[in-house]
């Protein structure tokens, strides 16, 4: 663990001790120059993403494929945010493989972190970089513990690997090795989650997992959910008693962002606060997730 500590007192401890809302929200190829990679955006695009985010009233949000910590800044202005970047090297630089679905973009790097409100005080863990399972294709996870009243939080933003969402991907040859590669990472999490307990911290693993891991009998939520691990999905019943009309996005009837949280801090989410943030361009792809914590109880 990295002896960083980030204390910045802008804002009320107050404020703070009380409710900690946190969001996570894959922002696809975030990058730091304009018209470049596999989304190349124009200012307008970089100022509705802020807008977007400003309107969240998050305290701690979990991102995903941002390109570097200078791209994060354009949409979590320095004023109101101190942004956390994942440790992963960059492999790709201005030259890295031709963006799918494309003949001439290429895709830049793309990597996890946390962007945290002024006022919320943190330490930033070493980045787990086991997570990629030693696939330099793959993410590690960003890892911070934050402070929420007399109760220190370990948090994990994560990006898993892709193309291997659910049961029709399991059965298909052609995706064996990226469900293995997935298989690995799922092992990774366990441990990480195994270390918490060990170590007794309450924790949050949030971000896209990219397995629809409400399913029932899917084997990567059977892991993840094992009564021993001593977890929970927060995400699970979100869409329950939801109009199809008022999804973040109807095509997708099973989400893959989602936010577990150790069973020690279930009697703290306000699952009144849970939402799924409808999307409103077709870029960024995947919608937010937020839900608030309340104030742990006097003891």
């Amino acid at each position: 663990m990295l002896s960083l500590m980030v204390a910045v007192a802008t804002a009320s401890a107050g404020e703070h001790s009380q409710q900690l809302r946190i969001a996570a929200w894959n922002v696809e190829h975030l990058n730091t120059a304009n018209d470049v990679g596999c989304i190349p955006r124009k200012d307008a695009d970089y100022a509705y993403i802020a807008g977007r985010i400003a309107g969240l009233d998050a305290d701690v949000i979990a991102f995903q494929e941002v390109e570097s910590e200078a791209a994060a800044y354009r949409v979590f202005p320095k004023k109101f945010w101190e942004v956390v970047f994942s440790d992963r090297p960059n492999t790709t630089g201005e030259s890295g493989p031709i963006c799918w679905g494309t003949e001439d973009k290429r895709l830049r790097h793309i990597a996890t972190g946390f962007a945290m409100k002024r006022g919320i005080s943190f330490n930033k863990n070493e980045t787990y970089a086991a997570l990629a399972s030693g696939n330099t294709n793959q993410r590690w996870g960003t890892d911070v513990t934050v402070q929420h009243g007399d109760m220190s939080i370990r948090l994990l933003s994560v990006h898993l690997a892709s193309g291997c969402w659910g049961a029709e991907q399991d059965q298909d040859s052609g995706r064996q090795d990226i469900c293995t590669t997935l298989d690995g990472q799922i092992d990774r999490l366990v441990e990480w989650i195994e270390s918490r307990n060990a170590s007794k911290e309450p924790f949050i693993v949030l971000g896209d997992f990219n397995r629809r891991l409400s399913l029932a009998g899917d084997w990567a939520a059977e892991r993840l959910f094992a009564p021993k691990l001593q977890t929970s999905l927060v995400t699970k019943n979100l869409r329950d008693g939801v109009a199809k009309a008022d999804w973040c996005d109807e095509r997708y009837a099973d989400l893959i962002d989602h936010i577990i949280v150790s069973d020690s801090l279930v009697g703290l989410v306000d699952f009144s606060s849970l939402k799924e943030h409808p999307r409103q361009r077709p870029s960024p792809d995947h919608c937010i997730i937020s839900v608030d914590l309340n104030a742990a109880a006097s003891s």
